[in-house]
């Protein structure tokens, strides 16, 4: 097979209904199918019974709740995903052909899901086309589109709505390469159960800012970093190196080049990285995946330079740069419909650094900096790293004044 496949993520119809359930079986596990089905039954009983579920307009398994990956005409892989609230409703039709198909009765089943997450009910992909992040691109398509495709029912909108869901799934213990897999894409274990005889690990993908790119790297980034307020030196000096480098180029680069840096400019000790000297820009020239610019490498230089004296002067860089906003962490209402590159305190904060010595600190890149660093937490509304971190924020409204009388 080629390395490089042609995948559509698209939403299901019913004449895929047997595949489909072929792959929710799989997803399920043979075992758990088998102790469904129970012992005068077999896994083709089974599986009629899904293909019959699949079908159907308003079952936990219809196709109306199913996104599927498509290589041509083949089905490469399949999700099946709904609001958990309408988890019971949807169960009925379960309930009922378990009586019909399998004389078995299962309406006292554990729920597996509950309100207050989208839950993604199966996910499998075929054999063949494993490794090829086809399960990725699956997950990726409940998190958030723009506009919304054509085609997508109620129940797959949901999750891609003006008010989305956190994702959660059930994932085996059996199963640890899965766990990695949803971890690597921002899923958390939130609580332990037990399905179809299974041990079972309850885990959620949180909703995060739709601004912000759902790229592995910039997961962790925004869940564990931007917006968190940062009081330490040595972290201050990283950020601000990076935000300085940054200038014309990815953010996502420098993340990718965090170490680098590290390793070039002294772990982000600002003394040592002051006294460096034209070796060291040599060395740092010649790094492997270092941004090779002398202009800029010589700027962090001057950076660490006046950093140092900031250091002298205020006890520390902390104390100066959060005693802008008086150790406040700073929340704008009116930014959550409009994605914000600079205001008045990054213009006064920008200003101050010049004056001070620094080096590639316009506006832009200050305002960006105050968003890292946490004296702006400019997270979505509806994000949870907002909702954690607001009980430590001022609110700011229009026109309202800094702690030293100018508009922030």
């Amino acid at each position: 097979m080629s390395k490089k496949l042609k995948i559509d993520i698209r939403p299901a119809t019913r004449e895929q209904s047997s595949d489909i359930a072929s792959l929710i079986m799989e997803a399920m596990d043979y075992d758990c199918c088998q102790n469904f089905a129970g012992p005068d039954h077999t896994l083709d009983d089974f599986h009629r019974m899904m293909t019959a579920l699949v079908e159907m307009d308003d079952s936990q398994y219809s196709f109306r709740n199913t996104l599927v990956a498509m290589s041509g005409n083949d089905i490469a892989g399949a999700l099946v995903g709904y609001n958990g609230k309408d988890l019971r409703r949807l169960r009925r039709r379960f309930i009922e052909a378990a009586k019909e198909y399998l004389g078995r009765d299962y309406s006292d089943m554990d729920d597996e899901a509950g309100p207050g997450e989208f839950y993604l009910d199966s996910l499998c992909v075929k054999k063949e086309y494993r490794h090829h992040g086809i399960a990725t691109l699956l997950i990726k398509s409940c998190v958030k589109h723009d506009p919304i495709p054509q085609g997508w029912t109620p129940s797959l909108l949901e999750r891609a709505g003006e008010n989305p869901l956190p994702l959660g799934l059930l994932v085996d213990h059996t199963h640890p390469w899965a766990q990695r897999l949803y971890e690597r894409l921002g899923f958390r274990v939130v609580g332990e159960t037990s399905w179809g005889g299974h041990a079972m690990r309850h885990m959620q993908n949180p909703v995060r800012c739709r601004d912000f790119p759902d790229d592995l790297i910039y997961i962790p980034y925004h869940d564990n970093e931007w917006g968190t307020p940062v009081h330490n030196d040595r972290d201050h000096f990283m950020y601000l190196l990076m935000e300085s480098m940054s200038c014309g180029l990815s953010w996502k680069m420098m993340l990718e080049r965090r170490e680098v840096f590290r390793r070039c400019f002294a772990d982000f000790d600002a003394a040592k990285v002051a006294a460096f000297t034209d070796d060291d820009v040599e060395r740092i020239m010649n790094t492997e995946g270092i941004i090779r610019s002398p202009r800029k490498i010589r700027a962090m230089i001057a950076n660490a330079q006046a950093f140092v004296k900031v250091q002298k002067e205020f006890g520390s860089f902390d104390k100066y740069i959060w005693g802008f906003t008086d150790g406040k962490s700073l929340v704008y209402p009116s930014h959550q419909h409009t994605w914000i590159t600079r205001n008045n305190l990054s213009d006064r904060i920008s200003k101050d650094l010049k004056k001070r010595g620094f080096k590639y600190v316009g506006s832009i890149i200050i305002y960006s900096h105050l968003q890292a660093i946490g004296i702006i937490n400019d997270h979505r509304d509806y994000c949870f790293r907002y909702k954690e971190l607001i009980k430590n924020c001022t609110v700011v409204r229009p026109l309202q004044a800094s702690p030293n009388g100018e508009d922030v």
